[in-house]
């Protein structure tokens, strides 16, 4: 299978089985998607050294945890559940399901363990490097192991005996083979183009070792996430540490929300943009893409366009049908131990020469705000940056006259992206959290009826 940049999961679907974490997208993209159906449960507890994403795609689910502040949830469609690294986790399937799973491009060790069903105590546990052996092959290492050894089947406490595990329902051998093949290709056909690669390096040892950021495990329905979005690109969980995903919504409905207008955006790491359902001409449900670090974003202006009418109804350079909708999940991982930067820039409607380019870090908040508890009040401080720029260009006529055509560009619809909403919010929320700390000290410091008797 020759990997790509663009693919219907949906129709990827049939030729996937059970937890097959077949990787979809080039060699290179961070976060990977790796996809599975499955109509069984998973036989063993998963375990990734780094934080991964679970979105459920079609059918019903359980995802049990060990160890963790969570014990289950239950998984229907659009759901996403953040799963820290050195979690174990299980999935039960409940009915016919199809799960993606994004990944770091390096997941670094991995391994499976089972438990005892009536102590909850660890019986066994494999464990290997993803540099040097992929998660399918150490899959089958494993369960193989399992079956033909009894004393990893066995409960020290209980003496009970775990059931071998039937390996006919998986096809773990075909698919190891099928990445080895698509690696191959991928990495000679890159080699090929110039293109530098980052390699994984074999560890030298199997320990696992500590995420750079902690998260805890956590659920949230797409749908019922969106619906009280209060911008584009909202981040779907509270981890926007170093290494961790950061899936974010977007939904579009610009015959109710007026135009989107149209930027450039720029990201040292990559965005994995999956649709979560659209009536559109350009959008499919189900289909992944990842666009390249500099891209345009929104309705893209026509070359061809005189400038002088800005309506909502006129033809533009990529209209889509009037009454398009869209939700959209667009996922990155957050830089590790190396710098992330991003920008935003505007160009002129009529021509196309650049307006105004604001470069920043991805992790600097554009204002000065007091009292901050943590770093996690801030939200994702991207959203803020726009709204900053947004405010800039569209506050000052000289900003939007093109240098070279000396067209006036009309203001930007900062209305329909949100990002000023989300910024306000930001300082809202550290301010009154504030006042309440105040008052909730005020109140602590009286003295008790008790110590005053």
């Amino acid at each position: 299978m020759r990997r790509k940049n663009r693919v219907d999961l949906y129709a990827e679907a049939p030729a996937r089985g059970n937890f097959d974490e077949c990787p979809m997208l080039e060699i290179g993209i961070e976060p990977q998607l790796h996809l599975s159906r499955s109509d069984v449960d998973q036989p063993f507890f998963l375990i990734c050294e780094q934080d991964c994403v679970i979105a459920q795609m079609h059918g019903t689910a359980r995802i049990e945890f060990r160890n963790a502040s969570v014990n289950y949830f239950d998984l229907v469609l659009g759901d996403f559940v953040y799963v820290p690294g050195g979690t174990a986790h299980r999935i039960l399937t409940t009915s016919p399901s199809l799960q993606v799973r994004y990944k770091p491009e390096h997941a670094g060790l991995e391994g499976v363990a089972w438990y005892s069903p009536k102590t909850g105590a660890e019986i066994s546990r494999v464990v290997w490097d993803c540099a040097v052996e992929l998660p399918q092959e150490g899959y089958l290492r494993a369960c193989s192991a399992f079956n033909d050894n009894v004393a990893m089947r066995t409960c020290p406490d209980t003496g009970a005996v775990l059931p071998q595990i039937d390996l006919s329902r998986f096809n773990w051998a075909r698919v190891a083979a099928e990445i080895r093949e698509a690696e191959a290709f991928e990495t000679a056909r890159l080699e090929k183009r110039g293109a530098s690669l980052r390699r994984a390096v074999p560890r030298g040892d199997l320990t696992f070792r500590p995420p750079p950021t902690q998260t805890e495990p956590a659920r949230t329905n797409i749908y019922e996430f969106v619906r009280v979005a209060t911008t584009q690109l909202n981040p779907m969980f509270p981890y926007l540490g170093p290494g961790c995903m950061v899936p974010c919504s977007a939904m579009h409905d610009p015959e109710w929300r007026s135009a989107m207008g149209y930027f450039i955006h720029e990201n040292t790491v990559n965005e994995v943009n999956l649709c979560f359902g659209a009536r559109s001409n350009f959008r499919t449900s189900g289909a992944v893409f990842v666009g390249p670090m500099q891209h345009g974003v929104g309705q893209k202006p026509d070359p061809n366009f005189s400038g002088e009418k800005h309506g909502v109804g006129e033809k533009r350079g990529n209209e889509d049908r009037p009454d398009m909708i869209a939700i959209h999940v667009i996922t990155q991982r957050q830089a590790v131990d190396e710098p992330q930067r991003e920008a935003v820039s505007f160009v002129c409607e009529k021509c196309e020469t650049e307006l105004i380019r604001h470069p920043y870090d991805a992790f600097a908040y554009p204002d000065t705000i007091d009292h901050v508890p943590n770093e996690a009040f801030l939200g994702l401080p991207t959203i803020a940056q726009d709204a900053w720029i947004c405010e800039r260009i569209n506050g000052d006529d000289a900003l939007r006259i093109c240098s070279k055509c000396g067209h006036l560009n009309p203001k930007f619809p900062t209305s329909y992206w949100g990002w000023a909403d989300y910024r306000r919010r930001t300082h809202v929320v550290v301010g009154a959290r504030k006042i309440m700390e105040d008052a909730a000290l005020k109140a602590m410091q009286a003295p008790s009826p008790v110590a005053a008797e």
